[in-house]
């Protein structure tokens, strides 16, 4: 029996999968399902911040989305949402024209959600993460400090609502529906593109597609700015990758860090 609230505390559950920041079940109760998260102690250890998760999740549900919310205690670590049954989007839909389509589209709408959530400063971010990593190279840090100076040099842009983690996994069905909140916050919309662009390893092209069709749904970035963020994502995601590992030694971590560190073109330590 789990710790929830009535009637969800009789439910059936099933474990679909241990993160590091969550487990996630399904629960079965009176012949529905629902999809339950639990996340992990101390999930600031992680960047994770659970107020401003809950504002972005109830931001998310009121534009369509995010499926039906029906549960989220009061410290935000337990969230109970409808069961959605269409599934994951495919590696191969992501980055065709039409997925690219969609992805524009999806960051256009949800950049033009208003909202008042803390905002991500990426230089001071690449500098926390940084900071719990001792054992980092002096070439890894050099390259830190290089973009760093890019970001202080660029033009000033109004944070917008992002979600700072779109990519397959993420997205569910045609709607489709956004998952995975956990990191959003208001910031630059060239790093939640840049992003869109890393997790389907876009080409200059499908870059170029992504930036039109998102101007073309209303969104306000350009594609010079998208190309700059595209190292500021790498490094965020080499940097966390080397968290990982420090908290979990495992095969796809190893492999991730492998290959962002040919991506940087930075030789392993």
């Amino acid at each position: 029996m789990l710790l929830l609230p009535t009637p969800f505390n009789q439910a059936d559950a099933v474990l679909l999968a241990q993160g590091l920041t969550n487990y996630t079940y399904r629960l079965q109760l009176q012949h529905k399902n629902y999809f339950y998260r639990q996340g992990i102690a101390q999930p600031e250890s992680l960047f994770i911040d659970r107020t401003q998760e809950r504002q972005a999740l109830l931001l998310a549900e009121a534009a369509g989305l995010l499926p039906k919310i029906h549960y989220h205690s009061a410290d935000g670590q337990q969230l109970i949402l409808a069961w959605c049954d269409e599934p994951s989007w495919q590696v191969g839909y992501f980055s065709s024209a039409a997925g690219i389509t969609q992805l524009g589209q999806l960051a256009a709408q949800i950049h033009a959600i208003p909202a008042r959530l803390k905002i991500l400063d990426l230089a001071n971010y690449l500098q926390q993460l940084m900071a719990g990593l001792p054992s980092l190279s002096q070439t890894v840090r050099l390259r830190v400090e290089q973009q760093q100076a890019m970001l202080c040099a660029l033009p000033v842009m109004s944070p917008v609502f992002c979600h700072n983690d779109i990519n397959p996994t993420n997205l569910l069905g045609m709607k489709p529906w956004l998952v995975d909140w956990e990191y959003a916050a208001l910031g630059d919309p060239a790093f939640d593109l840049a992003g869109i662009c890393r997790a389907g390893q876009f080409d200059l092209r499908q870059q170029q597609t992504l930036v039109n069709n998102y101007q073309a749904a209303g969104g306000c970035c350009d594609q010079n700015r998208v190309a700059k963020m595209l190292a500021v994502v790498d490094l965020v995601c080499l940097l966390w990758c080397e968290k990982m590992l420090l908290l979990r030694s495992e095969a796809q971590y190893h492999a991730l860090r492998q290959r962002l560190y040919r991506v940087l073109g930075i030789a392993e330590v």
